[in-house]
């Protein structure tokens, strides 16, 4: 009994990809193509010959491991970005940033923006902050006119 071509297609945000395995000598000749809405052609790529079974699992481990290699830079490279403008975005509060936070709130001339300036963390790591600590803003004003 002879396996036949086996065909996948997959669809996202408009793109339409198509997997094509054909049987061998050997193995399977293996073909993906994608397109867009549009027809233009996004990806084409074939084996020059027949591959083991074997070998296109471990093809697909490594494009699921680039993919995720990939995914985590994206993510290293936004904190990076974010950390550019508060120095310490998404680092752990200190019980003594804390403590810091609620002797400067409770200052009549403390802004939002002076905190984010002092603790270098954005406007709503800062807000956040005072919720979850129940500490009250005495100034109820913002630099920049924000409530």
């Amino acid at each position: 009994m002879s396996v036949s071509e086996i065909r996948l297609q997959a669809a996202e945000n408009d793109h339409h990809y198509k997997l094509t395995l054909t049987p061998g000598d050997g193995g399977h000749h293996v073909e993906l193509t994608g397109a867009d809405a549009h027809g233009q052609i996004l990806a084409e790529w074939h084996t020059a010959m027949p591959l083991p079974m074997a070998d296109l699992a471990v093809i697909a481990q490594l494009l699921a491991a680039g993919i995720n290699a990939a995914s985590d830079a994206s993510a290293a490279r936004t904190l990076q970005e974010r950390r550019r403008k508060h120095a310490n975005s998404h680092q752990p509060w200190t019980a003594e940033d804390d403590q810091r936070l609620a002797k400067l709130a409770a200052q009549p001339d403390t802004t939002i923006q002076t905190l984010m300036t002092t603790f270098g963390r954005s406007r709503g790591a800062i807000r956040s902050r005072l919720e979850r600590k129940q500490i009250e803003l005495r100034s109820h004003r913002e630099q920049d006119g924000q409530p």
